[in-house]
């Protein structure tokens, strides 16, 4: 393997820690329950991401993963292997604030949608169950 292959490699190797570290941070953010502060570090995530991308198409390009030591391959693997398994549980956590917070966006539309509309009585003296809804501000995705 030449100088410059072990630059790329352990390069890549870095950027993959480097990545892995930061999802780590917003993973702790997640878990303590405070999504909103994840915006701290997009300017970040955005450009490790970046030079990440661009340097793993560019070390499959120039180097393959069938070239390089038994070592380097081993280290590459386990750091990638670190980062996915970070990124999948950020992915789990993410989707568990998205389903939370669309439940509770839904909750508050209907509770609006209900005061909105009069109380009518049916043949039996019963309450009339209303007409579908109409749009209310809390609906964002109804198309006319």
């Amino acid at each position: 393997m030449t100088s410059a292959a072990n630059m790329q490699v352990e390069e890549l190797i870095q950027l993959t820690e480097r990545l892995t570290a930061l999802v780590t941070r917003e993973l702790a953010i997640l878990k303590g329950s405070r999504p909103a502060a994840l915006n701290v570090n997009d300017d970040e995530r955005a450009l490790s991401l970046a030079l990440y991308t661009k340097r793993c198409a560019a070390f499959k390009r120039d180097v393959g993963l069938n070239s390089i030591g038994s070592e380097a391959k081993n280290r590459l693997t386990a750091a990638t292997e670190k980062l996915r398994l970070a990124l999948k549980e950020e992915s789990r956590l993410l989707a568990r604030f998205r389903h939370v917070t669309e439940g509770l966006v839904k909750a508050i539309a209907d509770e609006v949608a209900s005061r909105q509309t009069p109380t009518t009585y049916a043949k039996a003296g019963s309450f009339a169950k209303p007409a579908t809804a109409a749009a209310s501000a809390m609906t964002f995705n109804q198309t006319i």
